[in-house]
Formats: C-alpha cells, structure tokens, sequence
C-alpha cells in the first residue's frame, strides 16, 4: 500500500510538469522506478533535467534576450554539432553548472540538489564499483527522492527562475518603451512574469521589487513607479503570498528606504497595509516627517488617507474649504489611482456625495454645465450603486419649469456608459430617469437606445 501511495504521489507531480516532452522523459523515470529499475529511473530523470535545462536557456535567449543563456546555448549547440559525439558528455557535465553560476537560474541548494542527480546517474550509466566490487545500486528512497527534487526544483517550474527571473524583469520594466501606467505595465507583464509557479518564485520577485522602489539603481522616479505598478501586479495576482514571506525579510528591506525615495512607502502602504506594519519606528518616522513637508503632494497623501485619520480629516475640510478645482481634479484622480473605493469607502462616498451635491444645486444653466465638467465627470470612476442612485435621486428632485441641468445630458449619458456594466442594477434607475427627463432635457435619444442595449445584456 505504501508502495502504491509513493507511485501515485509521483504520477500526480508528473501532471505539474507544463511541458509535454519534458513530463513524457520525467514519465520515463516513474516508469522504471514502479517496475524497480531504479538505475534506469535516474538516467532517465537526468535526461529531463539536461533537455529542461537547455529548453529554459532557449526561452530566456529567444523571450527575454538573456545574454548568458545564448552563450550557453552557443556552447552547447557547437558542442552538438562536432563530428566527435564524445564531446557530448562535457556539455552535460557543464549545463548544470552554467544554469547556476552563468544563468543564475538555480540558488546553491537546488544547485547541490540537481549536482547530486547528476552524479548518481554517472554512477548509473558506468560500471562503477564500490569497495567490495559490486555495481552502484540506488535504493527505492533514493531513486523517488531524486525524482521528486527534479520535478519540483526544475522541471515544473517556469523558463524564468531564481536570478535569471529578476534579471529578465528589469529589463522588462526599465525599457524605455513600457510606459508608466498600472494598465501597461501588467498588460506587459501577464504573459511572461505573472505565472502561477512556485511560492519561492513569487516572494522572489516581490522582494525584487520592493528593493527596486526603496533603494536600488536606477535613480529614476518614471522607473521606479513601473516597480510599484509591478508590486500592485504581483500582491494582486498572487492573492496571500505576501503573508508567507518572513516579515523580518521585509522590515531589512524597508529599513534601507533611499530618503530621496521615502514618498515610494505611499503607494507601497496603499497595495498592502502590512507593509505600514513591518516599516521599523525610525522609518515611519522619517514617513511622517515627509507628509507633513512642502515636498508631500496630495497624491502622495491620497494613497495613505486610509491609514492616517488626521490626513483623513484634513482632506476632508480643505476639499470642501480650501482646494482649486484643479486641485481637486488631480486629488480625485490620485482617489482612483489609491483604490479608495476598496480602502476606505466612506471616505469616497463622501467626497464625490459633495460635488453631486455641487453639481445638482447649480444655479444657472451655464454653472450646470460648468459643474457637470468639473465635478460630475472627474467623479465617474469613483461612482458605485449608492452613488449612482444619488445623483440620480438629486436630479430628479428638480422641477421640470426649473432645471438648471438641462443642458448636461451628455455627460449623465457618460457615466451611464462608464458605470453600467459594474452596475447594471442600475438600470431601473436610469429608466426613471429617462422617463422624466426625457421631454424636459432633450438630446436623449442615443441614451434611450443604450438602455434598450443594456436591458437585453443584462435582463
């Protein structure tokens, strides 16, 4: 029964393998070793290992122009083509180590690991003696374990691991190219970093990160904001992983925060609260003497309002106080951009309830519009359904002889085509609305027709 348990469990790791001749050589070895040919399991697995080995060179000389990985590979293919195949065996005697001292793709205990495969399957392939002159004979234990480790420290993970995964990402966002936005940069990232592979992997790649946006080169503030892009990505993407990294690691990496780099720890607060929790006391410190410098803009504030009650409440009366509309246009973006609807709703809600409440109490026709472009557009990507349901609610308390709004359906006509599909609980709303303005706005038709469309999407 145990047997069988140790052969099922193989078979499953077999599944994890993503691709398909590397798993058919790796099915080779659980072949062997379930008939008890076990100095034939671990030739086979070091033959997986050689052909995965050479297979992530290519990906990372071909994907991400890694320059060792093509000299490898160069080495490899000369070796290859010479007329004497003896040469063969010292490519596989030099593809584990350039993997790990030239590609950097494996840490020194996956290096020791796989090294040990390698010579075992020298004994196996030779007749090697021992002492008392018997063949080199591998146990069960040893032939499942060097399995198990070639699968799980190689062969199933992705082309991009340890040193060689870091590197390919920075040259990744520190081209020139990539611009500078959230949107771009996962849209970059998805299909070459952002893979559903090992925990090590991932809390690799987020401490990477982290370094980028508190203290390593480059010095520039257009590259390190695609770092805290590529943190976002990676918290996201790899919901809970954050919580397996050690937090010791985590405050070591905060405490070298640059000083010309501690406005970064707002947006890195606002991905995850707990870096606020594992930043040592001299930092949040130097944090605080930071918000409350000229150097501090409302954005960076933004990003933390969540975490600062006193910020909080300061916003909360200038905005309605003290803030330019053009402040409030770059304060409202800089909510969108801090997630605030997530963090804080509250918050939000009672931000943009003011301008629908500026908005909807114009006095003039000329004020309405001018109210519509400065307050109720910047609003629309913080609306939810309970706000949705009070501008609307606001509206309609006009009366029809009275209605300084009237010339603003175009821009009611955008939050409904900007909110609808978050939302489409809405519609009795907007259905109302249309129904008693309809007459009384005019230039209603294509709204109409949008609700037409989006009752039969969504009903």
């Amino acid at each position: 029964m145990r047997a069988y348990s140790q052969l099922a469990d193989l078979e499953t790791l077999l599944i994890s393998i993503p691709d398909e001749n590397i798993r058919a050589y790796a099915g080779e070895a659980v072949t062997s070793y379930s008939v008890g040919a076990y100095r034939s399991a671990i030739v086979s697995i070091w033959i997986a290992v050689i052909y995965d080995l050479y297979q992530k060179f290519r990906h990372l000389d071909e994907q991400f122009n890694d320059a060792a990985a093509r000299q490898s590979i160069t080495e490899i293919n000369k070796i290859r083509n010479q007329p004497d195949k003896k040469q063969v065996s010292i490519g596989e005697r030099t593809i584990l180590d350039d993997a790990f001292k030239k590609v950097k793709m494996l840490t020194s205990t996956e290096y020791e690991h796989l090294n040990r495969i390698q010579q075992d399957r020298h004994r196996c392939a030779h007749p090697v003696l021992d002492d008392e002159g018997f063949l080199f004979q591998p146990s069960p234990e040893l032939t499942r374990s060097h399995i198990r480790t070639a699968i799980e420290t190689l062969l199933k993970q992705p082309p991009i691991i340890g040193k060689a995964a870091t590197e390919a990402l920075s040259r990744d966002v520190e081209d020139k190219y990539l611009l500078s936005d959230y949107s771009s940069v996962r849209n970059a990232l998805r299909q070459r970093h952002l893979l559903q592979t090992s925990e090590n992997y991932k809390q690799n790649l987020i401490k990477f990160c982290l370094k980028k946006i508190l203290f390593l080169e480059p010095d520039e503030p257009k590259i390190t904001i695609k770092y805290v892009w590529v943190l976002k990505c990676l918290i996201y993407e790899y919901q809970n992983i954050l919580e397996t990294i050690d937090k010791s690691a985590i405050e070591s990496i905060i405490t070298r925060t640059k000083d010309n780099r501690i406005q970064f720890l707002s947006p890195v607060y606002n991905i995850d609260s707990s870096f606020l929790s594992n930043t040592p006391e001299h930092i949040k410190e130097k944090f605080k003497g930071f918000l409350s410098s000229k150097d501090a803009e409302e954005r960076h504030k933004a990003y933390i309002i969540h975490l600062f009650p006193k910020i909080k409440e300061e916003f909360r009366k200038n905005y309605v106080e003290g803030m330019s509309i053009s402040s409030k246009k770059a304060f409202l973006n800089s909510l969108v951009n801090a997630n605030i609807l997530e963090k804080d709703p509250d918050f939000a809600e009672c931000i943009i309830e003011t301008n629908i409440n500026i908005f909807s109490s114009s006095k003039s026709y000329s004020s309405g519009r001018q109210n519509a472009e400065n307050y109720l557009k910047p609003s629309i990507p913080l609306l939810n359904h309970k706000l949705i349901e009070y501008l609307i609610q606001r509206i309609l308390e006009w009366q029809d002889s009275n209605d300084q709004l009237i010339d603003c359906s175009s821009y009611m006509i955008d939050v409904f085509v900007e909110t609808i599909e978050k939302f489409p609980e809405t519609l009795p709303l907007w259905k109302k609305f249309l129904e008693e303005k309809k007459e009384v706005w005019g230039s209603m038709d294509n709204l109409e027709e949008l609700i037409a469309d989006a009752e039969k999407k969504y009903q």
